[in-house]
């Protein structure tokens, strides 16, 4: 199949939070004006002292100063109906995440006030997470006590008296409580974006599906893609999509000071002086709709996006290193999608930061793409703002679209003399100097990006020409979409607690045999934790305590790293998340028939899993690399007990070996290590998967929602096949106590969905993979084929002010598009894979919104839950309940609902629903079996798929 043509689409609401810039007029100026937002780093945000050095070898320091800071943002909490108390605990990325999403929304007219089709309005970001704030690091707060329990049992504090001792520990806790727990502002969600969108959702009363997207550095333009996918599908009529890079911290600028990517002297791309970049940070939206309806609309329209397309470069070496390549076949798929040609294009944003080699790679790749062009001026927005990373591509999108709009072509102000080490001769690129844009034709411009992985996008901006006076309408809703073809699941696997295989997984659930357990010593000290006596939450006596340590755990094995060509310096910095991805992708791929003997088709396959940030490896490294923050605290206590200054000092680095054995220091392998995007890339790379790869994160939801993206993908045919699911492996020390802290842990240690005793979840992990292809390419290709996936919808809660409570109406909605997605009647569903968290608050609304649409007193529909079994597995929960589902199916058996004791007593059951203790034989009915799998989660976001048993 070749290249979908992209319809036009228009761009009529812009925000934005940059350095320098907290409106986009104002960043409009700085561009103009060519201000530069680098600039050295200093106190309160920046201590030299304690990260960093002019050494690029010092342990766990960085040799650069450099950064582009936002600036100090506040919040109009009354604009946004926050308290005040709140819009404290508010991380200061979400802070620009709501502000851009409202100047975007605002400024093109979408008022909370007004009415419009919020059911159809998706609200989509490219993020890698929301990263620390300045220099508090969350996961490293809550591991006082063994930063405590190390210090005690170091020597020299066993010098001291224990009266002494004890006043020093106490003094210590006291003061770490008071300045990283009290003035807290990033617990809430640890790390997580995807509850953002949800709040902004939640301001707009918006209900169509709200994630995150994460490409690395092109995340921006992976989220755009998403959003323009949706728009074509007719999922959605308008999309409020955006970018956001982490929060700018010393942990991100001493990992990319391991891999030499930072400069000393300043951000030149392009020019003979580059020696490096300097991270930036800020938040950007953009609101887009299909061109036809802007115009019909009434709307504003400052450009109109005609293409754009992602692509990954399969194998390779080296996970921190891209190749020309790629960049060529990312920008030549844009522009066959666009339907322009090569010498339309003008002016070139070229992703460029001032790392020489990298920026080479991107030149000679482009050069490739735009042979045939006349003249193309570049640029590189990181001049002015630093790397903004996830966010750069869009930072560079609203310098276009300045451009476009004054038709002026803005110089690359820091140029001077090229650099050698870039490929233009025989291009047709030229450095921009120019400032009158080109008259021949209609104005066009592109904008590329690279990630680490092997990641590139490409997207084509036009000015916008209006054809006709556009007359202010009311806006009207999208007319429905036909159900489309099905989708075929061709292969699975999974590692679950108790389960290395879908087989497994399902004699276990079906015999009910839970793999919940005591959380084992080995894995963390969970000793210093346990809280004894009454369970308490949310005050100052469960800070740091655990009153449940119990968990369902997948169980440690060697990795194979030479199956995966990973030398052993690179595994011992991974993450769980990325080994088990390769594994259990390794094994879905073999069931789906592909090996040595039947290769994938690797220009035409994706891969979409989803993760989220705050991985297992991540919380340790940070961790490390926090402990000055706790060393500054100890050194006050020990000086004001009467301690010789002399000694103290020895006193602070006994702690620090004892705290940090277990962590080797940061290398230039750490931050691969860690990344969100990499389970997706290392696959990429693994299975030499040349389109799309990226992850997504939607909390509890997510893995559905990778799903649902998936199946657009295979559907409009810019795929041919996916590789989809879900991994999660964050069953760490911050994670389990501050949800102990927010209470929704059972202290029983027993989850009961739906329950009269339901008392909240207990922890799981795992990953769990599908391979997914169209059914007629199944069918054709002979496969093996599962299950067939009929429909799947997403939604959010709409209006709402609370990002906890789970809402009865937007489950419902998703529930009610999954089902029209696959022109199906509800009364067809025979089985339902319920969410089932075991909280209430969660339980209730989920049972009403299946009341409503498959309740039924004639045979009504059987429910199951799984987390009983292998516990909440988070954002790889929905893969779990798909693979069950697929069983069942399979097996012509209805499991075991799993539930324990009466049900709720506050939902109106009826008889509507059937909960089965034993598996029961499930009888045909002269129709296709038909089952259907649920899911929610934090932020009030909801996906529901719907599947049907194979019938050759």
């Amino acid at each position: 199949m070749g290249s979908v043509r992209q319809e036009p689409v228009a761009i009529i609401g812009m925000g934005c939070i940059l350095p320098d810039a907290h409106d986009v007029p104002t960043f409009f100026r700085n561009l103009q004006s060519g201000h530069v937002s680098v600039r050295e780093l200093k106190e309160p945000r920046w201590d030299w002292s304690r990260y960093g050095s002019s050494d690029p070898e010092a342990v766990d320091r960085t040799y650069s100063r450099l950064g582009a800071p936002a600036g100090e943002l506040k919040l109009d909490w009354k604009r946004f109906r926050l308290p005040p108390i709140e819009t404290r605990l508010l991380h200061t990325m979400e802070l620009m995440l709501l502000e851009a999403a409202h100047q975007a929304m605002t400024g093109a007219g979408y008022t909370p006030e007004r009415t419009f089709p919020r059911e159809r309005v998706a609200v989509i970001a490219g993020s890698s997470g929301m990263g620390r704030k300045s220099n508090q690091c969350f996961n490293f707060k809550w591991r006082l006590p063994e930063l405590l329990d190390t210090a005690r049992r170091s020597p020299a504090l066993q010098q001291l008296s224990t009266g002494q001792a004890e006043r020093v520990l106490d003094t210590v806790r006291k003061e770490f409580i008071q300045r990283y727990i009290d003035q807290s502002d990033d617990w809430a969600f640890w790390g997580f974006v995807s509850p953002v969108l949800g709040r902004i959702c939640g301001f707009f009363g918006l209900q169509g599906p709200h994630f995150c997207v994460d490409a690395h550095a092109a995340s921006g333009l992976a989220a755009l893609e998403t959003g323009v996918q949706g728009l074509m599908s007719g999922e959605w009529d308008m999309a409020l999509v955006g970018a956001a890079s982490p929060a700018l911290s010393l942990m991100e600028c001493v990992l990319h000071s391991k891999l030499r990517r930072l400069s000393t002297r300043g951000v030149f791309p392009l020019d003979a002086r580059a020696d490096g970049t300097a991270l930036g940070e800020g938040a950007v939206m953009l609101l887009i709709k299909r061109l036809e309806d802007a115009e019909r609309d009434g709307d504003t329209i400052h450009a109109v996006l005609r293409g754009v397309a992602g692509v990954n470069q399969g194998s390779g070496p080296v996970m921190t290193a891209t190749h020309a390549p790629v960049h060529q076949r990312a920008a030549s798929e844009a522009l066959l999608r666009a339907g322009v040609q090569q010498d339309a294009i003008a002016y070139l944003e070229t992703g460029a930061t001032g790392v020489t080699e990298w920026d080479a790679h991107l030149i000679e790749g482009l050069g490739g793409a735009y042979q045939g062009a006349r003249q193309v001026s570049l640029g590189a927005v990181a001049e002015s703002v630093g790397d903004l990373q996830a966010a750069s591509s869009f930072a560079a999108m609203l310098k276009v679209i300045h451009s476009l709009r004054t038709r002026e072509l803005l110089p690359q102000r820091t140029f001077q003399t090229r650099h050698p080490g870039l490929p233009l001769e025989g291009t047709p690129f030229r450095i921009n100097e120019a400032r009158t844009w080109p008259e021949q034709g209609p104005r066009l411009a592109a904008i590329h990006a690279a990630g680490f992985g092997g990641i590139a996008y490409h997207a084509v901006l036009e000015e916008y020409v209006p054809r006709v006076a556009r007359p202010v309408v009311a806006v009207a809703a999208r007319a429905t979409r036909r159900a489309p073809e099905p989708i075929a699941i061709v292969g699975m696997a999974c590692r679950y607690a108790g389960a290395d295989d879908p087989q497994a997984l399902w004699e276990r659930a079906l015999q009910g045999l839970s793999a919940v357990d005591a959380f084992p010593e080995e894995r963390w000290p969970v000793s210093l934790y346990r809280q004894t006596g009454e369970v308490a939450f949310r005050n100052r006596e469960s800070f740091f305590k655990v009153y449940a340590p119990k968990a369902a755990l997948v169980k440690s094995r060697p990795f194979a790293y030479r199956d995966f060509g990973l030398p052993p310096s690179a595994v011992a910095q991974m993450d769980h998340t990325h080994l088990w991805c390769l594994e259990v992708a390794r094994e879905a791929v073999r069931d789906a028939g592909y090996g040595p003997s039947r290769a994938l088709p690797s220009e035409r396959t994706a891969v979409i899993v989803a993760v989220s940030p705050g991985n297992h490896r991540e919380t340790v490294i940070e961790a490390r690399l926090a402990y000055p923050e706790f060393a500054d605290v100890y050194r006050r206590s020990l000086l004001e007990a009467g301690v010789a200054s002399e000694q103290v000092e020895r006193f602070i680095e006994e702690a620090r070996e004892a705290f940090q054995r277990t962590s080797p220091p940061s290398t230039s392998e750490t931050l691969p290590g860690i990344l969100t995007s990499a389970p997706a890339t290392r696959l990429a790379r693994a299975l030499d998967a040349r389109g799309p790869a990226f992850t997504v994160e939607s909390a509890c939801a997510s893995s559905l929602n990778a799903v649902s993206l998936s199946m657009q993908g295979l559907r409009d045919g810019r795929w041919d096949l996916a590789v989809t699911g879900g991994a999660w492996s964050q069953i760490t020390v911050p994670f389990c106590v501050s949800m102990c802290y927010a209470g929704v842990i059972s202290p029983t240690g027993q989850p009961r969905p739906f329950s009269r005793d339901a008392d909240g979840f207990v922890h799981g992990e795992g990953c769990g993979l599908l391979v997914l292809k169209r059914l007629s390419d199944a069918r054709r290709d002979g496969d093996r084929i599962h299950a067939l996936i009929r429909g799947a919808g997403g939604s959010s809660d709409g209006f709402s002010r609370s990002l906890f409570a789970s809402q009865e109406q937007g489950q419902e909605l998703a529930i009610r598009r999954a089902l029209a997605d696959g022109g199906l009647p509800p009364s067809s569903i025979q089985y339902i894979e319920a969410h089932g968290s075991g909280m209430p608050e969660g339980d209730i609304p989920e049972a009403g919104a299946l009341l409503k649409v498959y309740g039924r007193k004639d045979g009504p529909a059987s429910v199951g839950v799984l987390k009983p079994i292998i516990g909440h597995s988070y954002v790889a929960s929905g893969t779990a309940g798909l693979i069950r589902t697929v069983l069942a199916l399979r097996h012509q058996t209805l499991p075991p609902s799993l539930t324990q004791g009466p049900l709720n007593p506050r939902v109106p059951w009826d008889g509507q629903l059937a909960f089965p203790s034993q598996a029961q034989a499930w009888a045909a009915q002269g129709v296709p079996r038909r089952a259907a799998v649920n899911s929610y989660g934090l932020g009030g976001i909801n996906y529901h798929a719907v599947l049907e048993e194979y019938v050759e």
